[in-house]
């Protein structure tokens, strides 16, 4: 899956456009570990205050999935 970090923020605007606040970014574990070595995507993520293994990105949880390259905004 060659997805890029620009081509996320654009799913994510243009899912804000045509819908409501998106609930999760769904990414399979290698997708994930792709986009945590690049500053722009690392910088954003957040944790879960009472849960450290929850992750944000600009404050939509990130589910991370047993498929290798996956990507999907719900």
């Amino acid at each position: 899956m060659n997805i890029s970090i620009k081509e996320i923020n654009k799913k994510i605007d243009e899912f804000k456009k045509d819908r409501a606040e998106p609930q999760a970014l769904v990414m399979g574990y290698k997708t994930y570990s792709k986009f945590m070595r690049e500053d722009k995507f690392a910088d954003q993520i957040t944790k879960d205050n009472k849960d450290p293994m929850i992750r944000y990105y600009k404050g939509i949880q990130v589910k991370i999935v047993t498929e290798k390259h996956y990507f999907e905004l719900k």
